[in-house]
Protein backbone atom coordinates (compact mmCIF):
# COMPACT_ATOMS: atom_id res chain seq x y z
CA UNK A 1 0.00 0.00 0.00
CA UNK A 2 1.29 3.32 -0.61
CA UNK A 3 0.28 6.00 0.90
CA UNK A 4 1.86 9.04 -1.15
CA UNK A 5 -1.24 10.84 -1.86
CA UNK A 6 -2.51 10.81 1.80
CA UNK A 7 -2.56 14.68 2.95
CA UNK A 8 -4.05 13.34 6.50
CA UNK A 9 -3.74 10.77 9.32
CA UNK A 10 -7.38 9.75 9.38
CA UNK A 11 -6.75 6.82 11.62
CA UNK A 12 -4.24 6.18 14.71
CA UNK A 13 -3.45 3.43 16.34
CA UNK A 14 -3.94 4.06 20.74
CA UNK A 15 -1.52 5.53 22.47
CA UNK A 16 -0.02 4.17 25.25
CA UNK A 17 1.22 5.72 27.80
CA UNK A 18 5.34 5.97 28.13
CA UNK A 19 5.21 5.34 24.50
CA UNK A 20 8.21 5.83 22.24
CA UNK A 21 6.75 8.38 19.50
CA UNK A 22 8.46 5.87 17.31
CA UNK A 23 6.66 3.49 18.13
CA UNK A 24 3.28 4.97 18.01
CA UNK A 25 4.73 5.42 14.23
CA UNK A 26 5.87 2.20 13.47
CA UNK A 27 2.49 0.76 15.03
CA UNK A 28 0.66 3.23 12.29
CA UNK A 29 2.72 1.68 9.63
CA UNK A 30 1.64 -2.10 10.66
CA UNK A 31 -2.02 -0.74 10.95
CA UNK A 32 -2.25 0.57 7.28
CA UNK A 33 0.19 -2.38 5.88
CA UNK A 34 2.69 0.45 4.41
CA UNK A 35 5.49 -0.90 2.73
CA UNK A 36 7.03 2.01 1.64
CA UNK A 37 9.43 4.78 3.96
CA UNK A 38 8.53 7.57 1.83
CA UNK A 39 5.01 6.86 2.14
CA UNK A 40 4.75 6.62 5.70
CA UNK A 41 6.93 9.48 6.01
CA UNK A 42 4.65 11.73 3.79
CA UNK A 43 1.55 10.21 5.74
CA UNK A 44 2.89 11.32 8.94
CA UNK A 45 4.73 14.41 8.40
CA UNK A 46 2.98 15.34 5.23
CA UNK A 47 6.24 15.68 3.34
CA UNK A 48 9.43 13.34 3.34
CA UNK A 49 11.02 13.82 6.30
CA UNK A 50 14.75 12.14 7.32
CA UNK A 51 14.59 10.98 10.88
CA UNK A 52 17.20 9.24 11.97
CA UNK A 53 16.85 9.17 16.21
CA UNK A 54 14.24 7.66 17.43
CA UNK A 55 14.90 9.36 20.88
CA UNK A 56 15.32 13.30 19.64
CA UNK A 57 12.29 12.79 16.73
CA UNK A 58 11.74 16.45 14.73
CA UNK A 59 8.92 18.12 12.92
CA UNK A 60 6.42 16.84 15.29
CA UNK A 61 4.27 20.17 14.63
CA UNK A 62 3.90 18.97 11.27
CA UNK A 63 2.71 15.42 12.78
CA UNK A 64 0.23 17.31 14.74
CA UNK A 65 -1.29 19.57 11.99
CA UNK A 66 -1.71 16.33 9.82
CA UNK A 67 -3.93 15.27 12.51
CA UNK A 68 -7.92 15.37 12.27
CA UNK A 69 -9.18 18.52 13.72
CA UNK A 70 -10.81 16.55 16.40
CA UNK A 71 -7.39 15.16 17.86
CA UNK A 72 -6.53 16.84 21.10
CA UNK A 73 -3.10 15.18 20.79
CA UNK A 74 -0.66 18.62 21.36
CA UNK A 75 3.30 18.98 20.22
CA UNK A 76 3.91 19.08 23.93
CA UNK A 77 2.30 16.05 25.06
CA UNK A 78 4.35 13.97 22.24
CA UNK A 79 7.82 15.93 23.33
CA UNK A 80 7.27 15.62 26.75
CA UNK A 81 5.64 12.03 27.06
CA UNK A 82 6.72 10.42 24.23
CA UNK A 83 10.36 11.23 23.38
CA UNK A 84 13.84 11.36 25.44
CA UNK A 85 13.55 14.96 25.45
CA UNK A 86 12.77 15.13 29.42
CA UNK A 87 15.33 12.79 30.09
CA UNK A 88 18.40 14.55 28.21
CA UNK A 89 17.74 18.13 28.96
CA UNK A 90 16.73 17.61 32.84
CA UNK A 91 20.54 19.31 33.71
CA UNK A 92 20.77 21.65 30.59
CA UNK A 93 20.12 25.55 30.90
CA UNK A 94 16.73 26.96 29.81
CA UNK A 95 17.62 28.56 27.05
CA UNK A 96 19.52 25.90 25.46
CA UNK A 97 16.21 23.22 26.57
CA UNK A 98 13.53 25.53 24.88
CA UNK A 99 16.26 25.62 21.65
CA UNK A 100 16.06 21.68 21.30
CA UNK A 101 12.30 21.65 21.82
CA UNK A 102 12.06 24.39 19.10
CA UNK A 103 13.93 21.67 16.64
CA UNK A 104 11.94 19.22 17.53
CA UNK A 105 9.17 20.91 17.05
CA UNK A 106 9.75 22.53 14.24
CA UNK A 107 12.68 20.87 12.40
CA UNK A 108 16.51 22.27 12.17
CA UNK A 109 15.26 24.11 9.16
CA UNK A 110 18.23 22.17 7.28
CA UNK A 111 21.08 23.93 9.17
CA UNK A 112 22.72 20.08 10.01
CA UNK A 113 21.94 21.11 13.62
CA UNK A 114 22.65 17.93 15.52
CA UNK A 115 20.36 17.36 18.64
CA UNK A 116 22.80 14.80 20.47
CA UNK A 117 25.55 17.40 19.98
CA UNK A 118 23.58 20.01 22.00
CA UNK A 119 22.87 17.56 24.27
CA UNK A 120 26.44 16.50 25.21
CA UNK A 121 26.92 12.93 23.37
CA UNK A 122 29.38 14.27 20.89
CA UNK A 123 32.38 14.29 23.09
CA UNK A 124 31.23 11.81 25.76
CA UNK A 125 32.79 8.66 26.45
CA UNK A 126 28.93 8.00 27.11
CA UNK A 127 27.03 6.44 24.10
CA UNK A 128 23.58 5.22 23.75
CA UNK A 129 22.31 2.08 22.87
CA UNK A 130 22.37 1.38 18.96
CA UNK A 131 19.40 -0.95 19.52
CA UNK A 132 16.09 -0.24 20.89
CA UNK A 133 15.63 -1.92 24.23
CA UNK A 134 12.70 -3.92 26.19
CA UNK A 135 12.11 -5.36 28.97
CA UNK A 136 11.11 -9.69 28.51
CA UNK A 137 7.88 -9.48 30.80
CA UNK A 138 6.56 -6.49 30.08
CA UNK A 139 6.47 -7.66 26.54
CA UNK A 140 4.97 -10.93 27.39
CA UNK A 141 2.49 -9.08 29.66
CA UNK A 142 1.70 -6.81 26.81
CA UNK A 143 1.12 -9.65 24.02
CA UNK A 144 -1.21 -11.45 26.89
CA UNK A 145 -3.10 -8.28 27.09
CA UNK A 146 -3.26 -5.91 24.62
CA UNK A 147 -2.66 -8.28 21.92
CA UNK A 148 0.61 -6.55 21.05
CA UNK A 149 3.34 -4.73 22.97
CA UNK A 150 5.33 -1.30 21.73
CA UNK A 151 8.67 0.18 23.16
CA UNK A 152 8.58 2.10 26.19
CA UNK A 153 10.41 5.56 26.61
CA UNK A 154 12.11 4.21 30.26
CA UNK A 155 13.57 1.35 28.83
CA UNK A 156 15.94 3.45 26.72
CA UNK A 157 17.59 5.45 29.03
CA UNK A 158 21.09 5.33 28.55
CA UNK A 159 22.65 3.37 32.06
CA UNK A 160 19.07 1.27 32.65
CA UNK A 161 20.44 -2.02 33.39
CA UNK A 162 16.99 -3.29 34.84
CA UNK A 163 13.02 -2.47 34.07
CA UNK A 164 11.71 -0.83 36.89
CA UNK A 165 8.69 -3.08 36.99
CA UNK A 166 10.13 -6.13 37.06
CA UNK A 167 13.72 -6.11 38.60
CA UNK A 168 14.83 -8.17 35.58
CA UNK A 169 17.53 -7.42 33.19
CA UNK A 170 16.46 -5.15 30.21
CA UNK A 171 17.38 -6.50 26.42
CA UNK A 172 18.46 -5.23 23.34
CA UNK A 173 16.48 -5.90 20.57
CA UNK A 174 17.44 -6.06 16.95
CA UNK A 175 16.12 -2.91 15.61
CA UNK A 176 17.84 0.43 15.43
CA UNK A 177 17.51 3.30 17.63
CA UNK A 178 19.11 5.52 16.01
CA UNK A 179 21.28 6.42 12.42
CA UNK A 180 20.04 6.70 8.46
CA UNK A 181 18.37 3.05 8.94
CA UNK A 182 15.77 3.53 11.12
CA UNK A 183 12.71 1.51 9.52
CA UNK A 184 9.98 2.02 12.11
CA UNK A 185 10.14 -1.87 13.53
CA UNK A 186 7.43 -2.85 16.27
CA UNK A 187 7.63 -4.30 19.05
CA UNK A 188 6.42 -7.76 18.66
CA UNK A 189 7.29 -11.54 18.49
CA UNK A 190 10.13 -10.59 15.40
CA UNK A 191 12.34 -8.34 17.35
CA UNK A 192 11.81 -8.83 20.51
CA UNK A 193 11.28 -12.53 22.24
CA UNK A 194 10.13 -13.14 26.60
CA UNK A 195 13.05 -15.16 27.42
CA UNK A 196 14.23 -13.61 30.46
CA UNK A 197 18.36 -12.99 30.92
CA UNK A 198 20.15 -14.25 33.45
CA UNK A 199 21.45 -11.86 36.04
CA UNK A 200 25.20 -12.29 36.39
CA UNK A 201 25.55 -9.37 38.63
CA UNK A 202 26.24 -8.92 42.05
CA UNK A 203 23.28 -7.91 44.39
CA UNK A 204 25.13 -4.65 44.99
CA UNK A 205 24.59 -3.38 41.41
CA UNK A 206 21.72 -3.92 41.06
CA UNK A 207 20.22 -2.34 43.94
CA UNK A 208 22.42 0.32 42.84
CA UNK A 209 21.40 0.56 39.26
CA UNK A 210 17.70 0.04 40.51
CA UNK A 211 17.53 3.65 42.39
CA UNK A 212 19.27 5.41 39.42
CA UNK A 213 16.78 4.05 37.19
CA UNK A 214 14.10 5.33 39.97
CA UNK A 215 15.36 8.60 39.91
CA UNK A 216 16.10 8.70 36.02
CA UNK A 217 12.47 8.03 35.62
CA UNK A 218 11.72 11.09 37.67
CA UNK A 219 13.53 13.09 35.32
CA UNK A 220 11.15 11.50 32.16
CA UNK A 221 7.97 12.45 33.86
CA UNK A 222 8.36 14.78 36.58
CA UNK A 223 9.22 17.72 34.59
CA UNK A 224 11.43 19.76 36.82
CA UNK A 225 12.08 22.85 36.59
CA UNK A 226 15.36 23.52 34.33
CA UNK A 227 18.65 24.88 36.27
CA UNK A 228 21.89 26.81 35.48
CA UNK A 229 25.03 25.00 35.30
CA UNK A 230 26.41 27.84 38.37
CA UNK A 231 23.48 26.92 40.41
CA UNK A 232 24.44 22.74 39.98
CA UNK A 233 27.99 23.30 40.94
CA UNK A 234 27.11 25.29 43.69
CA UNK A 235 24.76 22.95 45.01
CA UNK A 236 27.42 19.93 44.33
CA UNK A 237 29.50 22.04 46.54
CA UNK A 238 27.02 22.59 49.35
CA UNK A 239 26.48 18.95 49.49
CA UNK A 240 30.46 17.92 49.16
CA UNK A 241 30.85 19.96 52.30
CA UNK A 242 28.57 18.73 54.14
CA UNK A 243 29.70 15.40 53.57
CA UNK A 244 33.01 16.38 55.23
CA UNK A 245 34.43 16.20 51.52
CA UNK A 246 35.05 20.28 50.56
CA UNK A 247 36.40 23.37 53.03
CA UNK A 248 33.96 25.67 54.70
CA UNK A 249 35.48 27.96 51.55
CA UNK A 250 33.60 25.31 48.97
CA UNK A 251 37.45 23.22 48.22
CA UNK A 252 36.91 20.59 47.31
CA UNK A 253 39.56 17.26 49.12
CA UNK A 254 39.37 15.83 45.76
CA UNK A 255 41.69 12.75 47.04
CA UNK A 256 39.11 12.23 49.66
CA UNK A 257 35.97 12.69 47.38
CA UNK A 258 37.32 9.99 44.72
CA UNK A 259 38.15 7.65 47.49
CA UNK A 260 34.43 7.85 48.67
CA UNK A 261 33.40 7.85 44.99
CA UNK A 262 35.11 4.15 44.93
CA UNK A 263 34.03 2.69 48.04
CA UNK A 264 30.16 3.68 47.17
CA UNK A 265 30.65 2.28 43.22
CA UNK A 266 31.92 -1.06 42.86
CA UNK A 267 34.76 -0.80 39.84
CA UNK A 268 32.53 -3.31 37.86
CA UNK A 269 29.49 -0.97 38.11
CA UNK A 270 31.69 2.28 37.05
CA UNK A 271 32.80 -0.20 34.38
CA UNK A 272 29.00 -0.88 33.01
CA UNK A 273 28.11 2.95 33.16
CA UNK A 274 30.59 4.15 31.16
CA UNK A 275 31.87 5.91 34.10
CA UNK A 276 35.07 4.01 35.03
CA UNK A 277 38.18 6.50 35.63
CA UNK A 278 41.88 7.00 36.54
CA UNK A 279 41.74 8.65 39.82
CA UNK A 280 45.52 9.86 39.24
CA UNK A 281 44.43 11.53 35.49
CA UNK A 282 44.34 15.49 36.27
CA UNK A 283 41.79 14.80 33.79
CA UNK A 284 39.43 11.79 35.19
CA UNK A 285 35.41 13.29 34.66
CA UNK A 286 34.74 13.00 38.52
CA UNK A 287 37.72 15.55 38.90
CA UNK A 288 36.64 17.82 36.27
CA UNK A 289 32.63 17.55 37.06
CA UNK A 290 32.48 20.11 40.13
CA UNK A 291 34.16 22.93 38.09
CA UNK A 292 33.34 26.17 35.96
CA UNK A 293 33.92 24.50 32.93
CA UNK A 294 30.97 25.22 30.85
CA UNK A 295 30.92 21.74 28.55
CA UNK A 296 27.95 20.03 29.18
CA UNK A 297 27.53 16.91 31.63
CA UNK A 298 25.73 13.61 30.41
CA UNK A 299 22.68 12.95 33.00
CA UNK A 300 24.06 9.48 33.75
CA UNK A 301 27.00 10.97 35.47
CA UNK A 302 24.49 13.72 37.38
CA UNK A 303 22.49 10.71 38.50
CA UNK A 304 25.53 8.86 40.23
CA UNK A 305 27.00 12.21 41.77
CA UNK A 306 23.58 12.82 43.46
CA UNK A 307 23.05 9.39 44.30
CA UNK A 308 26.75 8.92 45.92
CA UNK A 309 26.08 12.40 47.44
CA UNK A 310 22.35 10.43 48.90
CA UNK A 311 20.48 13.56 47.81
CA UNK A 312 16.35 13.16 46.38
CA UNK A 313 16.08 14.84 43.28
CA UNK A 314 12.91 16.79 44.53
CA UNK A 315 15.34 18.64 47.07
CA UNK A 316 18.03 18.97 44.29
CA UNK A 317 15.76 20.99 41.73
CA UNK A 318 12.92 22.65 43.92
CA UNK A 319 15.98 24.02 46.07
CA UNK A 320 16.66 28.06 45.77
CA UNK A 321 19.23 28.87 48.45
CA UNK A 322 22.92 27.21 47.47
CA UNK A 323 26.58 28.71 48.23
CA UNK A 324 28.99 26.80 46.49
CA UNK A 325 32.58 28.49 46.74
CA UNK A 326 32.88 31.41 49.10
CA UNK A 327 35.73 33.68 49.95
CA UNK A 328 37.60 32.26 53.38
CA UNK A 329 36.58 35.50 55.49
CA UNK A 330 36.73 33.88 59.13
CA UNK A 331 38.11 35.79 61.88
CA UNK A 332 40.88 33.88 63.56
CA UNK A 333 41.11 33.79 67.34
CA UNK A 334 45.03 34.85 67.93
CA UNK A 335 44.88 32.85 71.32
CA UNK A 336 43.47 29.84 70.40
CA UNK A 337 44.24 29.46 66.77
CA UNK A 338 47.77 30.49 66.84
CA UNK A 339 48.65 28.42 70.00
CA UNK A 340 46.78 25.24 69.29
CA UNK A 341 48.36 25.28 65.83
CA UNK A 342 51.87 25.97 67.08
CA UNK A 343 51.14 23.38 69.33
CA UNK A 344 50.44 20.73 66.73
CA UNK A 345 52.99 22.00 64.20
CA UNK A 346 55.53 21.60 66.83
CA UNK A 347 54.50 18.22 67.15
CA UNK A 348 54.47 17.30 63.72
CA UNK A 349 58.20 18.43 63.68
CA UNK A 350 59.66 16.79 66.52
CA UNK A 351 57.82 13.41 65.10
CA UNK A 352 59.45 13.42 61.44
CA UNK A 353 62.97 14.31 62.79
CA UNK A 354 65.30 14.32 59.96
CA UNK A 355 62.68 15.34 56.87
CA UNK A 356 62.48 18.28 54.92
CA UNK A 357 60.32 20.87 54.49
CA UNK A 358 58.51 19.33 51.51
CA UNK A 359 58.23 16.21 53.35
CA UNK A 360 57.11 18.33 56.56
CA UNK A 361 54.86 20.05 54.01
CA UNK A 362 53.40 16.94 52.82
CA UNK A 363 52.73 15.43 55.86
CA UNK A 364 51.18 18.00 57.47
CA UNK A 365 48.67 19.50 54.47
CA UNK A 366 46.29 22.35 55.61
CA UNK A 367 48.14 22.44 58.72
CA UNK A 368 51.41 24.00 57.00
CA UNK A 369 49.54 26.03 54.67
CA UNK A 370 47.59 28.11 58.05
CA UNK A 371 51.24 28.55 59.71
CA UNK A 372 52.91 29.80 56.66
CA UNK A 373 50.64 31.88 55.79
CA UNK A 374 49.49 33.23 59.11
CA UNK A 375 52.75 32.94 61.31
CA UNK A 376 55.44 32.85 59.02
CA UNK A 377 58.04 34.46 60.87
CA UNK A 378 57.57 31.67 64.01
CA UNK A 379 57.27 29.20 61.38
CA UNK A 380 61.01 30.09 59.49
CA UNK A 381 62.57 29.99 63.18
CA UNK A 382 61.22 26.31 64.28
CA UNK A 383 61.06 24.93 61.53
CA UNK A 384 64.43 22.97 60.10
CA UNK A 385 65.99 23.92 56.89
CA UNK A 386 66.48 21.68 53.93
CA UNK A 387 69.78 20.37 55.57
CA UNK A 388 69.42 16.65 54.25
CA UNK A 389 70.01 17.64 50.89
CA UNK A 390 73.07 18.98 51.61
CA UNK A 391 74.56 15.88 53.12
CA UNK A 392 76.89 13.75 51.56
CA UNK A 393 75.46 10.52 50.22
CA UNK A 394 77.45 8.84 52.52
CA UNK A 395 75.23 9.82 55.72
CA UNK A 396 72.47 8.13 54.80
CA UNK A 397 72.42 4.45 55.02
CA UNK A 398 71.08 3.43 52.04
CA UNK A 399 71.94 -0.36 52.54
CA UNK A 400 69.49 -0.15 55.44
CA UNK A 401 67.33 2.02 54.05
CA UNK A 402 67.03 -0.58 50.79
CA UNK A 403 66.47 -3.66 53.07
CA UNK A 404 63.82 -1.88 54.74
CA UNK A 405 62.39 -0.77 51.80
CA UNK A 406 61.91 -4.23 50.45
CA UNK A 407 60.73 -5.33 53.43
CA UNK A 408 57.44 -3.17 53.27
CA UNK A 409 57.40 -3.83 49.33
CA UNK A 410 57.15 -7.21 50.07
CA UNK A 411 54.20 -6.82 52.92
CA UNK A 412 52.45 -4.52 50.40
CA UNK A 413 52.35 -7.36 47.90
CA UNK A 414 50.54 -9.46 50.13
CA UNK A 415 48.45 -6.75 51.34
CA UNK A 416 47.44 -6.48 47.23
CA UNK A 417 46.99 -10.51 47.18
CA UNK A 418 44.59 -10.92 50.17
CA UNK A 419 42.37 -7.61 49.57
CA UNK A 420 38.62 -8.82 49.80
CA UNK A 421 37.09 -7.84 46.58
CA UNK A 422 38.25 -7.54 42.93
CA UNK A 423 41.80 -8.81 42.58
CA UNK A 424 44.43 -4.95 42.00
CA UNK A 425 46.92 -5.65 39.66
CA UNK A 426 50.51 -5.76 41.14
CA UNK A 427 52.58 -2.74 39.85
CA UNK A 428 55.01 -1.08 41.31
CA UNK A 429 52.61 2.22 41.41
CA UNK A 430 49.77 0.06 43.30
CA UNK A 431 52.45 -0.77 45.73
CA UNK A 432 53.59 2.65 46.43
CA UNK A 433 49.76 3.40 46.76
CA UNK A 434 49.27 0.98 49.36
CA UNK A 435 51.91 1.53 51.25
CA UNK A 436 50.87 5.78 51.02
CA UNK A 437 54.76 6.01 49.50
CA UNK A 438 55.44 8.92 47.17
CA UNK A 439 57.90 8.58 44.04
CA UNK A 440 61.28 8.52 45.83
CA UNK A 441 60.34 4.49 46.43
CA UNK A 442 61.75 4.56 42.57
CA UNK A 443 65.20 5.72 43.89
CA UNK A 444 68.13 4.07 41.94
CA UNK A 445 70.01 3.77 45.20
CA UNK A 446 67.28 1.31 46.21
CA UNK A 447 68.84 -1.76 44.23
CA UNK A 448 66.84 -4.82 45.86
CA UNK A 449 63.92 -3.02 46.13
CA UNK A 450 63.83 -1.83 42.95
CA UNK A 451 64.92 -5.13 41.17
CA UNK A 452 62.17 -6.83 43.37
CA UNK A 453 59.24 -4.21 42.36
CA UNK A 454 60.34 -5.33 38.31
CA UNK A 455 60.28 -8.75 39.66
CA UNK A 456 57.08 -8.75 41.36
CA UNK A 457 55.33 -6.73 38.55
CA UNK A 458 52.48 -8.56 37.29
CA UNK A 459 51.86 -9.28 33.18
CA UNK A 460 48.22 -8.45 32.00
CA UNK A 461 47.34 -12.38 30.96
CA UNK A 462 48.58 -13.46 34.55
CA UNK A 463 46.81 -10.57 36.12
CA UNK A 464 43.70 -11.89 33.92
CA UNK A 465 44.28 -15.00 34.64
CA UNK A 466 43.88 -14.16 38.44
CA UNK A 467 40.74 -12.01 37.59
CA UNK A 468 39.14 -15.26 36.17
CA UNK A 469 39.88 -17.26 38.90
CA UNK A 470 38.69 -15.11 41.58
CA UNK A 471 35.48 -14.48 40.01
CA UNK A 472 35.05 -18.25 39.56
CA UNK A 473 35.87 -18.62 43.42
CA UNK A 474 32.99 -15.59 43.92
CA UNK A 475 30.65 -17.14 41.76
CA UNK A 476 31.04 -20.88 43.10
CA UNK A 477 30.46 -19.48 46.36
CA UNK A 478 27.11 -17.66 45.95
CA UNK A 479 26.70 -20.87 44.13
CA UNK A 480 25.65 -19.17 40.84
CA UNK A 481 25.83 -21.36 37.69
CA UNK A 482 28.83 -20.99 35.77
CA UNK A 483 29.28 -20.43 32.10
CA UNK A 484 32.26 -18.65 30.24
CA UNK A 485 30.24 -15.43 29.64
CA UNK A 486 28.59 -15.04 33.14
CA UNK A 487 32.42 -15.09 34.45
CA UNK A 488 33.76 -12.69 31.46
CA UNK A 489 31.27 -10.11 32.82
CA UNK A 490 31.25 -10.94 36.22
CA UNK A 491 34.98 -10.19 36.24
CA UNK A 492 34.32 -6.95 34.60
CA UNK A 493 35.85 -7.59 31.28
CA UNK A 494 33.04 -7.09 28.81
CA UNK A 495 31.47 -9.47 26.92
CA UNK A 496 33.11 -9.26 23.37
CA UNK A 497 36.27 -10.10 24.03
CA UNK A 498 37.40 -13.47 22.65
CA UNK A 499 41.05 -13.76 23.82
CA UNK A 500 39.62 -13.46 27.33
CA UNK A 501 36.93 -15.97 26.71
CA UNK A 502 40.08 -18.34 25.55
CA UNK A 503 41.79 -17.36 28.67
CA UNK A 504 38.37 -18.21 30.57
CA UNK A 505 37.99 -21.65 28.99
CA UNK A 506 41.19 -22.54 29.71
CA UNK A 507 41.38 -21.80 33.34
CA UNK A 508 38.08 -23.40 33.55
CA UNK A 509 39.67 -26.82 32.96
CA UNK A 510 41.48 -26.69 35.98
CA UNK A 511 38.71 -26.57 38.21
CA UNK A 512 37.53 -29.83 36.28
Amino acid sequence: MDSGECKMINILPEIYKNELFYSIIARYRRMCGMVSKRALMRDIFGEVNTITSSYFPQYIDRFVNNLPPTSKITVQEIINNHTMFPFYTAFLPKAKTEMIYKIMEKGGNKSRINIEQLIGFGGSKVKRSNYLKYCPICFKEDIDTLGESYWRTNHQIVGSLYCLKHHVLLKDSSVLSTGSGIQYWCADQQTCDAKVLMDPYPIKIKELNIEYVQNAELLLHNGYPRKELDYIIRFYIDRLREKGLASSNGSLYMKEVLSQFMLYYPEQYLELMQSSFTPDSPSNWLRLFVTGSNKNRIPLRHLLYIQFLGVDLDTFFRSDVVVGKKPDTKSFNPIFDIKKRREKWMKLVTENHGATRSELKEIGKGLHTWIFRHDREWYEKVTPRNKARKRSADSIDWEQRDTDCLRIAKQAVETILNRDGKPTRITPTNIRNTLGIGSWFNNKKLIKTNQFLQEVKENTEHFRIRKIKWAIDEMLSNEDTITPYKIQLFAGFGGSNKEIRELILQTLEEYK
